[in-house]
């Protein structure tokens, strides 16, 4: 095997160390700045979408030295691009429809659970290569409803230590947004 790193979930975002203390204004206490759900979301979208140009760009220079690509080389950019699909989908409930970030990541990961679970069975039997590909899909949705639940409790955790400081404005919930019926599901198409 050469050194090609294996999908699943990523690091932490940000390492303890990165964590500045600001002082509170009001009692002058310090207290650690954690990032907002926000700048999490907008991080993670920025990582997945580098290891997907990554994935393919180590795919594509492997086929254009005439190198043999890999099962392992096709799995890895096949799971980082139905990856980046899922947070693709989280930005563009957040610049689209102007949606907060937390609830951005609540409706796409109730749509990567009704992928997960309501796919309905293939017609006629696929190949092996198709069920790769399909389980490549599979997991990276799991990878996204494992790392955006990490983000979410992150978010409840502030939420819960600095309640003043994350409360909602009434305005914000005078209109509520219609819930498409069906869900997009992301595609994903072999280098």
């Amino acid at each position: 095997m050469h050194d090609i790193p294996q999908p699943g979930t990523l690091p932490p975002l940000h390492p303890p160390d990165s964590i500045t203390p600001t002082e509170d204004t009001v009692t002058g206490q310090h207290e650690q700045a954690w990032p907002s759900c926000d700048q999490l979301t907008t991080e993670k979208i920025t990582t997945v979408r580098h290891a997907c140009y990554t994935a393919a760009a180590k795919a594509i220079f492997a086929l254009q030295n005439g190198q043999r690509l890999t099962g392992e080389q096709l799995f890895v950019t096949v799971h980082a691009q139905a990856a980046r699909a899922w947070w693709d989908l989280v930005e563009e409930e957040i610049t689209s429809k102007q949606l907060a970030s937390d609830h951005a990541l609540r409706r796409v990961r109730s749509w990567a659970r009704h992928y997960l679970t309501a796919e309905p069975p293939a017609a006629r039997p696929g190949t092996l290569f198709d069920h790769a590909l399909a389980h490549a899909a599979r997991m990276a949705a799991r990878d996204f409803l494992s790392d955006s639940g990490h983000l979410l409790t992150q978010h409840l955790i502030h939420q819960a230590a600095h309640p003043a400081a994350t409360s909602a404005t009434p305005a914000e919930h005078d209109h509520p947004r219609p819930v498409s019926p069906t869900p997009p599901v992301p595609t994903v198409v072999a280098p």
